[in-house]
């Protein structure tokens, strides 16, 4: 090549040297301006989401740290704060799993907690345990656990107890779930489910009328709660000729109010409906009465039952006698299972707590005593939980409870389980659960059991009449007592606007039924219920005569 072709070469490239020059300084003016911008955007989002995940705001704090891991996938600090915010998330906490893998890869006793944090801290171990835990995924879960408390060298005997008890949990689900109990379980559907919390369904013993709580917009007031949740209200479904359950309309003004209201418990007869009232952070049960066609306003149950402390749920026996409660009063710890006996004035009598087999250090819950009298089933977080609150039952005898039993899987799960109601033949039952499969939220699920065996009750279902005349009594009172003794096992008004109502009666009883209205003739009937009775159900037809004056 000639000096001159040499010349003219350098001479055509000094225009695309130019170019290229120009080109990198444009990218890297660019990359730190984008750099620049990823730190302003770190900065304004990150102190948002944490505060919403602090506060409980789980759904807006996922979308907000997700916002951020777009920018950094790799950044294990985020990805711990996403599987923390999914760990909130009824029906998503599986969710958590991949994302607390990526942090405990970069897990640090010396992360920071800001928008410049790269690290996850140490703890992200015990959330991907819980996680773990949640997703079945049991042995992965002990040896997260352990890992924790071996990284972290915990020394305080109250954390170790806690993560301790975890792992027993864990035991206690690879036994249960290997022995799963042979029942199928459905979600109740759209028409009471919805992506929204639904919960605390009760029944009568016809199963003809579902009452339950949820936290849906259509809430008196469409208040938000502190957890970006609207507030509890109460609905009610009636059956439908073909078995399914029809759209739920709100209880009424009466009993819903801007403030929570939640369903706790409901007579066998349907005509008496416990609620929660959280009466500004104490907590009371109250009751209600259904009359014609309208519930009555709710009335405030007496010192003896609430108290200065929380009193959150309650069931009431198939006779109307006995009231079996929670609260967070003296007693074994937590929330404990508590019982009143029901005076001669109507009133509410000294509870006693029912002692440590049933309750334990850990919470109770949501007892519903069964049609039977003297099977009690109830949520708690101790005994043999496989995580969270488990349903469990015992059964009384001679005045002592026997052992608890968890119920199974696949009833219960690692995460909650409560709110657990069964059918007066022990073949269904239905309760609320967080643990997905639903429409969102917690959802209200049957069981069908799949068992021969039947509870060995009567359950009566009567109903007065019209007369001849077309006239319906008023005022009817139905009084049960013992052929023998006369003891009296009960008074029951039915329902004024269609005149039916429900006993409960038990094998080898020896019953009289007695009538009576003002201005009708006194009818009686006597019934013996045998020993070895099955479930068996009665259906009667009262017709009540008119008083003739002229005779």
């Amino acid at each position: 090549m000639t000096r001159g072709q040499q010349t003219d070469m350098y001479q055509m490239s000094r225009p695309l040297l130019l170019v290229i020059a120009m080109l990198f300084l444009s990218h890297s003016a660019s990359f730190a301006q984008r750099q620049v911008n990823k730190e302003a955007h770190f900065k304004r989002i990150y102190p948002v989401a944490n505060e919403q995940l602090e506060a409980g705001k789980a759904q807006r704090a996922v979308k907000n740290f997700s916002d951020l891991l777009a920018i950094d996938s790799t950044n294990a600090l985020i990805n711990y704060k996403v599987g923390r915010s999914y760990l909130l998330l009824n029906g998503e906490k599986n969710k958590a799993v991949p994302y607390l893998e990526k942090a405990v890869a970069n897990a640090s006793a010396k992360a920071k907690d800001n928008y410049k944090g790269k690290e996850a801290p140490l703890d992200a171990l015990f959330y991907l345990g819980r996680a773990y835990h949640l997703d079945f995924q049991f042995d992965n879960a002990i040896a997260a656990y352990r890992k924790y408390m071996k990284d972290e060298k915990i020394t305080d005997k109250e954390r170790i107890a806690e993560i301790e008890w975890m792992i027993q949990c864990c035991l206690n689900g690879k036994m249960i779930v290997d022995s799963p109990i042979s029942a199928t379980t459905e979600n109740l559907g759209e028409n009471i489910n919805s992506v929204y919390d639904e919960y605390s369904a009760v029944v009568d013993a016809t199963e003809s009328m579902l009452i339950f709580t949820s936290r849906r917009p259509t809430s008196t007031g469409g208040l938000l709660d502190l957890d970006d949740k609207y507030f509890e209200d109460i609905f009610v479904s009636q059956k439908q000729e073909d078995g399914s359950w029809g759209k739920p309309a709100s209880i009424g003004l009466k009993i819903n109010t801007e403030g929570h209201e939640a369903t706790i418990g409901l007579s066998a007869d349907g005509q008496e409906l416990y609620i929660y009232r959280d009466d500004f952070g104490d907590g009371n049960i109250y009751v209600c009465d259904f009359k014609g066609s309208n519930w009555s306003e709710p009335r405030l149950l007496n010192d003896n039952v609430n108290s200065p402390f929380r009193e959150t749920h309650a069931s009431v026996s198939a006779d109307g006698q006995t009231l079996y409660y929670t609260s967070d009063k003296a007693g074994e710890g937590g929330m404990d299972i508590f019982r009143s006996k029901r005076l001669p004035t109507g009133e509410w009598a000294v509870s006693e707590n029912l002692g440590e087999v049933v309750n334990t250090k850990y919470d109770e819950e949501a007892p519903f005593i069964h049609p039977d009298g003297k099977t009690l089933f109830f949520s708690s977080k101790g005994h043999s939980s496989m995580g969270g609150y488990d349903i469990f039952f015992s059964i009384e005898e001679n005045g002592k409870w026997s052992t608890p039993m968890n119920v199974g899987f696949p009833m219960n799960t690692a995460d909650d389980e409560y709110f657990f109601v069964m059918s007066a033949d022990g073949k269904r039952a239905y309760y609320s659960s967080s643990n997905g499969g639903g429409l969102g939220g917690k959802d209200i699920f049957l069981v069908r059991l799949d068992t021969d065996r039947d509870v060995p009750l009567t359950v009566y279902k009567g109903e007065i009449v019209p007369n001849a005349e077309g006239k319906r009594p008023e005022g009817v009172t139905v009084r049960i007592t013992d052929n023998e003794t006369g003891e009296l096992f009960g008074i029951y008004r039915p329902q004024s606007d269609n005149g039916k109502f429900v006993l409960i009666l038990h094998p080898g009883g020896n019953y009289n039924i007695a009538y009576e209205a003002d201005g009708y003739l006194f009818k009686s009937e006597k019934l013996f219920v045998p020993e070895n009775t099955a479930y068996f159900e009665i259906n009667r037809a009262i017709q009540l005569k008119p008083i003739d004056l002229n005779k």
